[in-house]
């Protein structure tokens, strides 16, 4: 092979790997505005995941959905245009750009903010508070911290939702379900709508 079409080989090598991963973020972002889109429009009890890497994506919808099937109590915001604040506990899994894409969006007359946090911040400012698996060996200590507070804990670890987390994300049979504890709710102050309790699997502490 020449210089010439060895060079030719490689970009056009180049191009199809660009098409490729172009593809694939294509690929996670409309999984995240279909996931929402389904969410709020119908009553699946889990959305199917079966292509490598849109878990997240889906997950990330999950979280934005969530916020606008609970309601706060009085008071958890500073005024009524102070943003919902979503913060994600140590390892981040969700992609910048989706983020991004979250932040566009309001819940009420509150705009989306996402945070990533240290499990040594100070987590009860937060509205909701995701803890990742990469969490799990702290979680029932963010868990524990977060007591008396209005915060809604969100996981993605097994049993999380019997040691007092508000709702646990869980994969069965290649799908994203989620569990909600009910009486943890409660004790935060924070009313989850029928709607989403038709939708999850209610664990007891």
């Amino acid at each position: 092979m020449s210089i010439r079409s060895q060079k030719r080989h490689d970009v056009d090598g180049g191009r199809r790997f660009a098409v490729r991963i172009d593809s694939r973020r294509l690929r996670q972002a409309c999984c995240f505005m279909i996931a929402c889109w389904f969410f709020s429009n119908a009553s699946p009890n889990a959305f199917p995941q079966n292509e490598e890497g849109v878990e997240y994506p889906i997950k990330l919808a999950f979280l934005y959905n969530f916020t606008k099937s609970v309601e706060w109590p009085a008071g958890a915001y500073r005024d009524s245009g102070a943003p919902l604040e979503i913060c994600i506990v140590g390892h981040d899994p969700f992609r910048p750009d989706l983020e991004s894409e979250l932040r566009t969006r309001t819940v009420g007359s509150h705009p989306v903010e996402v945070k990533t946090l240290r499990s040594t911040d100070t987590l009860n400012q937060c509205h909701m508070v995701f803890v990742p698996l990469t969490e799990k060996d702290q979680a029932d200590k963010i868990v524990r911290g977060l007591k008396g507070s209005s915060t809604l804990t969100v996981g993605e670890i097994d049993g999380f939702a019997v040691l007092g987390v508000i709702i646990n994300l869980t994969v069965e049979d290649n799908k994203i379900h989620f569990e909600v504890n009910q009486l943890a709710a409660g004790r935060a102050g924070l009313k989850i709508s029928s709607k989403l309790l038709s939708m999850a699997k209610i664990v007891n502490e």
